[in-house]
């Protein structure tokens, strides 16, 4: 497949970013560039071992079925798929919080010839890293109340910003928006809710603030790549 895009010079650019994941995929979903970050994700030796593989090839069975529909889709209808909260296990057992994209890749005749996947590590920052950027308070605040309305408004109001001002401060300590930031933390407290206590799903969902449980179950299987009862039972410390 000739691309347009110089891969090797891709890779360059994204190994010098340590927690974003890069790849390239032809229109088969094979890999044809990663960068080091892929390759440590995985547990790989060398990035030549991904090379020319499948996602089927290279996660559990679970993760590349959403990986592999992802990218169906992206080839499919040529449109991109951007910033999807995904929670994964690491290598190391713990759970990871991402926020991952993919785009199509067109050659000079518009031609559909594979597609760039990016995915970023979403880390905790520090209380002070919160203060300093002035989003404490709106934090607290989210947190304290995920069982109502939430909107990025009124949040900005509270904290004496545009709604803009607000966005950029938290996408610059969470690299989230307000709005997918809400949506993390949502989630966050429903498998908290899932794993120790033995609330119903439709309570789980009312308290982390989901329209219904229907909207719940749609929202935590984009996330977590299981249901919520699913996960339940496959975590439930009871």
């Amino acid at each position: 497949m000739k691309s347009p895009i110089p891969h090797k010079l891709m890779e360059s650019v994204f190994d010098s970013l340590g927690d974003v994941v890069f790849c390239i995929k032809d229109r088969q979903g094979r890999y044809e560039s990663v960068n080091q970050a892929l390759v440590d994700r995985v547990n790989a030796a060398d990035k030549s071992d991904l090379i020319g593989k499948t996602a089927t090839d290279i996660f559990p069975e679970s993760l590349a079925k959403i990986y592999s529909s992802q990218d169906q889709h992206v080839l499919t209808h040529a449109e991109p798929i951007l910033d999807q909260l995904e929670q994964i296990n690491n290598i190391d057992g713990n759970l990871g919080w991402y926020l991952a994209s993919k785009f199509p890749i067109f050659d000079d005749q518009y031609n559909l010839i594979g597609l760039v996947g990016i995915s970023q590590d979403l880390h905790s920052p520090s209380d002070r890293d919160l203060e300093m950027a002035n989003v404490k308070s709106v934090v607290d605040f989210i947190k304290s109340n995920l069982g109502t309305t939430l909107r990025t408004e009124p949040l900005a109001e509270q904290a004496g910003m545009s709604c803009d001002q607000l966005d950029r401060r938290m996408k610059r300590v969470f690299r989230l928006s307000t709005k997918k930031f809400i949506m993390k933390s949502r989630l966050e407290e429903a498998t908290r809710l899932l794993v120790n206590s033995d609330r119903s799903l439709v309570e789980v969902a009312t308290d982390c603030g989901f329209a219904d449980q229907s909207a719940f179950t749609r929202h935590f299987r984009a996330a977590v790549q299981v249901t919520p009862a699913v996960y339940r039972k496959q975590n439930h410390s009871g």
